[in-house]
């Protein structure tokens, strides 16, 4: 009986998804990535044609820019949401 618990106890720690004692990150701080082609872009607002939507994206003195892309280029998108805004951390142009 004892045995059968202290084997229950270790399965339970040894197969657990992560820490237990860990919250989710709070998604203000995830960074999320997309691909896609540039509609258009200004000093303050970066327009992608995603697989499925064009999306919009806030870009911030702090963002950094990979290169002086233009319209029609393949980039890749880092970003962060700040309530429904989309705000670039970095973009690049994707060389194939």
């Amino acid at each position: 009986m004892l045995r059968s618990l202290h084997l229950s106890c270790l399965l339970l720690v040894v197969l657990q998804w992560g820490c237990f004692w860990k919250n989710d990150t709070p998604i203000e701080e995830k960074i999320f990535d997309v691909y896609g082609t540039v509609q258009s872009v200004s000093l303050s607002e970066l327009v992608i044609q995603g697989k499925k939507e064009e999306i919009t994206f806030r870009i911030l003195p702090s963002s950094i820019k990979g290169s002086g892309f233009e319209t029609g280029a393949y980039v890749h998108v880092y970003y962060r949401l700040k309530g429904d805004v989309k705000e670039v951390t970095m973009v690049v142009e994707k060389i194939s």
